[in-house]
């Protein structure tokens, strides 16, 4: 039970030492990096929209009036 980040870490990791080969299975290893890539940023994506008013609102309070 890792986080996603850490998953995605030791994905590009492999990818890294297993790219110097050349074969189909860097292909593969290249479209799983890729994959696991927009799994990892999709609930943010998906969140954000909702959760952008209280963004604003926090940057408009910390503004200063000149």
């Amino acid at each position: 039970m890792y986080p996603i980040q850490v998953i995605l870490r030791e994905i590009l990791i492999q990818n890294v030492t297993s790219s110097q080969n050349g074969d189909i299975t860097s292909e593969v290893a290249e479209n799983v990096k890729y994959a696991t890539i927009v799994i990892a940023t999709l609930p943010i994506l998906c969140v954000y929209p909702f959760l952008q008013r209280y963004f604003v609102k926090g940057v408009m309070i910390g503004a200063v009036k000149g």
